[in-house]
C-alpha cells in the first residue's frame, strides 16, 4: 500500500469515528429521553481498505413495533372499560353493605319487620316510610351514575377523536419535513422518532396499520383500511351530545347519539365493515351504547318488578313520577320512582296507611299487622333479585379487570422487548467510546507517521 494510500485510509477512518463518536454520545445523552431510538453508524468500504459513512441509522423492528401499538391498543381500550366499570359497581353496592341499592333494600326490609312487630308505633312507621324514601333516592342515584357515564364516556370520546384529527394534521405535516430533509441529504432520525411518538398516540385511541415511504413518511390507515392520513388528511366526523339520558340511542337506531364515521363509514364497533374493535374511541362506544345501557336496563327491570309487586297486592307504594307504573314506560323508571304521596308525611301523606292500607280514610286498629305481613312477604324475594343483579354486574366488572390485567401484562412483555432492542445501554455505549477511541488513536498514529515521514524525506 503506497504512504498516500494509507494517508486516506486514516484521514476516513478518523472521519468515520468522529461521526461515531456523535452518534454515540447523542446515545447516551438520550438515555432517559421518552420515545428515543438508539442511533447507529452505517459504514461501508471506500476504495480497497478505506471507510466511509453512508448514513445513521435507528435500531428499530417494524413487525415488533406495530405488535407494540396493537397490544397498546388494547390497553388503552380495557383500561377504560375496566375504570368505567368499577364506578358503575359502587353506584349499585355490594351484598352486605350499607350504602347503595342493596344496603337501602336491606335497612327497608329490616324497619318493615320491626314495623310489623309493632304496628301501632307512629315512631316506626315514620322510620320504614323514611327507609323506603331512601331506596328510591338509591334507585335514582344509581339510574344517574349510569348516565352520567355515559356522559362522560361521550364527551371523552369526543375529547380523543378531537386529538386523533390534531395529531393526524401535525403528522401529515411532520411527513412533509422528513421528505425535504431527506432530499436534502440530512439526518432525519430525530424526525422519525417524533413520528413514531405521533402514531403510538393515535394508536391508543385508534388501531392503525403502517405504509413506510423509504425517506421515512408514513401512510396511516385504520385497522381495517380506510386512510387517515396519505395524501391528504381524512378528519373523524363526531357530534358530542353533551348530556345523555335513559332514552338515548345513537342515529342508527333513530336517536341522536352520533356515531363516528371515517371517509364517510361508521367506525363504531359493530357498525360495519370498518367497525373498530379497539383502542379508546371503540371502548368509549362500547361504554356509551352498550355496557352501561344494558346495567340501566336492569335496574330499570328492578325498579318496574318491586312497584308491580306492591301494585298486585293493591297497595302501590310506588309510582312513576306521581302517576302508576306502566311496562311501556319502564325505561329509565329507577331514575322517576318515588314513594306514594298518600304515605309521605312531607306531601300531605299519613304513614299508618302501610298498615291500614293505602285505601283507608280513618285509622285502623293499632295492632293490626295483617297488611304488614303482605308488604313483608311481597318484598321478600327482592334481596335475591337484587343480588343476582349486582352478582351479574360483578361479574362484567371482574371481567373487565381481568382482560385488562392480561392486556397490560401483554404491553409490559412487548415494551421491554422494544426496550431492550431500541433503548440505550449506557455499558454498550460506553464500550463502544472506548472502541473508538482506540480507533482514532491508531488512526492518528498511521498519520503521524506518514509525517514523519514525509519530515524525514524533506530533511535529505
Amino acid at each position: 500500500m503506497s504512504i498516500i494510500a494509507s494517508l486516506a485510509n486514516a484521514r476516513s477512518g478518523m472521519s468515520a469515528t468522529g461521526v461515531r463518536a456523535q452518534v454515540t454520545s447523542a446515545n447516551i445523552a438520550n438515555v432517559s429521553t421518552t420515545g428515543y431510538v438508539r442511533r447507529e453508524v452505517v459504514l461501508s468500504q471506500s476504495g480497497q481498505t478505506g471507510v466511509t459513512v453512508t448514513g445513521v441509522s435507528r435500531v428499530q423492528d417494524k413487525i415488533l413495533l406495530q405488535s407494540r401499538r396493537d397490544a397498546q391498543a388494547q390497553s388503552a381500550g380495557s383500561e377504560v372499560i375496566d375504570a368505567s366499570l368499577k364506578r358503575a359497581l359502587s353506584a349499585f353496592g355490594e351484598p352486605g353493605s350499607q350504602t347503595g341499592i342493596f344496603g337501602r333494600l336491606t335497612q327497608f326490609e329490616t324497619d318493615l319487620q320491626t314495623l310489623r312487630s309493632t304496628p301501632e308505633s307512629a315512631a316506626a312507621q315514620n322510620v320504614t316510610v323514611d327507609s323506603l324514601k331512601d331506596l328510591t333516592r338509591s334507585l335514582t342515584k344509581a339510574a344517574q351514575d349510569l348516565q352520567a357515564e355515559r356522559t362522560q364516556a361521550d364527551a371523552r370520546l369526543a375529547t380523543d377523536i378531537s386529538q386523533v384529527n390534531e395529531i393526524a394534521e401535525d403528522l401529515y405535516e411532520l411527513n412533509g419535513h422528513i421528505r425535504k430533509a431527506g432530499a436534502a441529504g440530512g439526518d432525519t432520525a430525530a424526525l422519525l422518532d417524533q413520528r413514531d411518538a405521533m402514531i403510538g398516540e393515535i394508536s391508543k385511541r385508534l388501531p392503525v396499520k403502517v405504509d413506510y415511504e423509504d425517506s421515512g413518511a408514513v401512510t396511516i390507515r385504520t385497522a381495517t383500511g380506510l386512510t387517515l392520513v396519505g395524501p391528504t388528511v381524512t378528519k373523524i366526523e363526531f357530534q358530542p351530545a353533551f348530556r345523555i339520558g335513559s332514552a338515548d340511542t345513537t342515529t342508527a337506531s333513530g336517536g341522536r347519539l352520533s356515531i363516528p364515521t371515517l371517509h364517510g363509514e361508521p367506525i363504531a364497533p359493530g357498525s360495519g365493515p370498518h367497525g373498530v374493535g379497539e383502542g379508546r374511541i371503540a371502548a368509549w362506544l362500547e361504554l356509551r351504547d352498550d355496557q352501561l345501557p344494558t346495567q340501566a336496563d336492569a335496574l330499570d327491570t328492578f325498579a318496574f318488578d318491586l312497584a308491580s309487586a306492591f301494585d298486585a297486592i293493591g297497595e302501590p307504594l310506588l309510582l312513576d313520577t306521581g302517576a302508576p307504573v306502566l311496562a311501556a314506560n319502564k325505561k329509565g323508571l329507577a331514575e322517576r320512582l318515588g314513594v306514594n304521596a298518600l304515605i309521605d308525611p312531607l306531601r300531605g301523606g299519613e304513614p299508618r296507611r302501610l298498615r291500614d292500607g293505602l285505601a283507608s280514610v280513618a285509622p285502623g286498629a293499632p295492632g293490626n299487622d295483617v297488611g304488614l305481613s303482605r308488604l313483608t312477604e311481597t318484598l321478600a324475594p327482592f334481596a335475591g333479585q337484587l343480588g343476582t343483579l349486582i352478582s351479574d354486574v360483578s361479574t362484567v366488572a371482574f371481567r373487565a379487570s381481568r382482560i385488562h390485567a392480561g392486556n397490560l401484562a401483554r404491553v409490559t412483555t412487548l415494551d421491554e422487548a422494544h426496550n431492550q432492542l431500541t433503548g440505550v445501554d449506557l455499558d454498550y455505549e460506553l464500550q463502544n467510546l472506548l472502541a473508538i477511541e482506540q480507533a482514532y488513536t491508531a488512526n492518528a498514529k498511521i498519520i503521524q507517521a506518514v509525517s514523519d515521514m514525509f519530515d524525514t524525506l524533506a530533511r535529505i
